[in-house]
C-alpha cells in the first residue's frame, strides 16, 4: 500500500502491449449470462432490456482502434479512450493475473440520454458501467474529469476482466467491497480519486468503515455502500469513500504476501466460492484480515 496511485499506474503501464482485439456480438455471452438478466431486468426496470436494444457495437468505431465506439459528436473522446486502452488492458492483466478472456467492446458517449440507454442501469449518474462485454463510458467523464479518463477506464476494465473470467454465476456471488476495491487498487485509484488514501485512514480509525462480508448477500449484484456516520460527507464523495477503503484493504491483502494473492485470485478464477477461496489462501477469514489491515494503519 505503500505505493501512489501515480507511481502504481507507471509501473504496469511501462509493460503496456497494444495488440487490438476484434469485438464479439452482445448474444455471444448472453446465454450464460441470461439468468442475471432476466433477473435485473426485473428488479431494474428497462436498463438491460433498453441496453441490448442500445448496443454500443452497433456505433461507429474509431480507425485506431475497432473496440472503441462513439455516438455522434464523441470523435475526440473515443480516439482518447483509443489512445488509453491498450495501456489500460495492459495493467489490469497485469494486476489481475492473466489476459482477459474475451473480446470486448467500449462506448464513449456525449449525450447523457443515449449513455443512459446503452449502460444498463437506466441513468446516467455514474462515470462508467460495465455490463456483459461492454463497457460505457460517461459524457460527465469527459466534460468534467478528462484527466480521470485513464483511471475511469481501467477501473471498468477491472471489472470486465473479472467478470469475463469467472462468468455471470460466480462474478455475483462476489461480496461488492472486493469487486470494487479490486478495480480500484488495480487500476491504481480509478474511482476513488476525491478521497485520500490519508481521510480514508482516519474514517477507518474512527469506527466509520465499510462492511465487509464475504459473500454478495443475494444472487444479485450488490453495491457497495458508503460507511454510516460520515459527518456530513456525501454524495459522489461518500461513495469514494467507500471504493478507496476497499482499494486500501485489497492493496493490504496483496501487499503482505503478492503470492498468496495470487493464488487467491487464481482460485476464484477456478470457480472456487469466495470465502473458501480466501480462508484456503489466507489461512484465516475475512473479517480477521480486515482487523489486521485496520491495525497496521498509521494512527489517525
Amino acid at each position: 500500500m505503500g505505493r501512489s496511485d501515480t507511481s502504481m499506474r507507471a509501473s504496469r503501464v511501462a509493460a503496456a502491449a497494444g495488440d487490438a482485439r476484434g469485438r464479439s456480438p452482445l448474444p455471444r455471452r448472453l446465454g450464460a449470462r441470461a439468468l442475471l438478466g432476466i433477473a435485473c431486468a426485473a428488479l431494474s426496470g428497462c436498463g438491460i432490456v433498453c441496453a441490448a436494444l442500445h448496443d454500443p457495437a452497433t456505433l461507429p468505431a474509431t480507425a485506431t482502434d475497432p473496440r472503441v465506439h462513439y455516438e455522434t459528436g464523441a470523435d475526440a473522446y473515443a480516439d482518447a479512450v483509443a489512445r488509453a486502452l491498450p495501456a489500460a488492458m495492459a495493467e489490469i492483466e497485469s494486476a489481475q493475473g492473466r489476459p482477459f478472456a474475451h473480446p470486448l467492446v467500449v462506448g464513449a458517449y456525449v449525450d447523457d440520454r443515449a449513455y443512459a440507454a446503452a449502460n444498463g442501469t437506466g441513468h446516467a449518474k455514474t462515470n462508467g458501467t460495465t455490463l456483459f462485454d461492454r463497457i460505457t463510458l460517461a459524457p460527465r467523464l469527459w466534460r468534467e474529469e478528462p484527466d480521470r479518463l485513464d483511471a475511469y477506464l481501467a477501473h471498468e476494465l477491472s471489472h470486465e476482466h473479472l467478470w469475463g473470467t469467472l462468468g455471470t454465476f460466480n462474478y455475483v456471488r462476489l461480496p461488492a467491497w472486493f469487486i470494487e476495491g479490486l478495480a480500484v487498487w488495480a487500476s491504481s485509484g480509478g474511482g476513488a480519486q476525491r478521497v485520500t488514501v490519508a481521510e480514508a485512514t482516519r474514517a477507518v480509525r474512527s469506527g466509520q468503515s465499510i462492511a465487509v462480508p464475504d459473500a454478495a448477500p443475494l444472487l444479485f449484484l450488490s453495491r457497495l455502500s458508503p460507511p454510516a456516520n460520515l459527518n456530513g460527507l456525501e454524495g459522489p464523495r461518500a461513495s469514494h469513500m467507500a471504493y478507496r477503503q476497499a482499494g486500501m484493504f485489497v492493496a493490504y491483502l496483496h501487499d503482505s504476501d503478492p503470492n498468496r494473492f495470487q493464488r487467491f485470485l487464481d482460485r476464484l478464477y477456478a470457480g472456487e466460492r469466495f470465502k473458501v477461496a480466501f480462508e484456503a489462501s489466507f489461512s484465516t477469514t475475512v473479517n480477521v484480515q480486515w482487523g489486521l489491515f485496520v491495525a497496521s494503519l498509521p494512527p489517525a
